[in-house]
């Protein structure tokens, strides 16, 4: 049986090519270890990583039913996973695909840099100040960025995107964003 750290290894390399559902990842995982994965390995290292927020579920693969007309429960087979990338390049993407006309497309980039957000806000402790609703905070930014002219956006979208990431200076980044916005 493989260790623990191994099958979360597989995963995060496995999510750094794509977006999987739990399946592609159980076959994934065996083909590369070559070993045999239990379903509750696989499972107890999802959950670390979905706690840890280094993945995210971004949406679930219906065709797992395979015709099946009347589904009477879900299968968590079909739920996607997809990795936190937290450079500053796939932030400013995630930020500009919020200007997008495919409603999906913004609702899963929101998904995601919320969930950059509010890993971020924690890892600074900010989140136990008072007055500080992580949703609302992010919603303020965003529209304060929304309002602004072009070339103020398009500042204002670098400067969230490198709040937002792994850099070194990203912590003093976002403070000084919150200073700057008032919050």
């Amino acid at each position: 049986m493989p260790r623990k750290y191994e099958v979360r290894n597989l995963i995060l390399d496995a999510l750094g090519e794509n977006d999987l559902s739990r399946v592609d990842l159980m076959k994934t995982a065996r083909k590369k270890s070559g070993l045999t994965i239990s379903d509750k390995t696989l499972n107890e290292a999802l959950i670390k990583l979905l706690r840890e927020n280094v993945i995210g579920v971004v949406g679930y693969d219906i065709k797992i039913y395979n015709g099946v007309k009347r589904v009477q429960s879900m299968k968590s087979d079909g739920i996607i996973f997809s990795k936190f990338k937290n450079d500053q390049f796939e932030t400013s993407l995630l930020i500009h695909k919020l200007e997008s006309e495919d409603i999906e497309e913004v609702r899963n980039a929101a998904y995601r840099l919320k969930m950059l957000f509010k890993n971020k806000f924690s890892q600074l402790k900010l989140a136990s100040e008072p007055n500080n609703d992580i949703d609302e905070v992010f919603n303020k930014i965003i529209r304060y960025i929304n309002i602004q002219d072009e070339p103020q956006k398009r500042i204002m979208t670098q400067k969230l995107a490198l709040a937002l990431s792994d850099e070194k200076e990203s912590n003093e980044t976002l403070r000084q964003l919150l200073a700057f916005l008032r919050i």
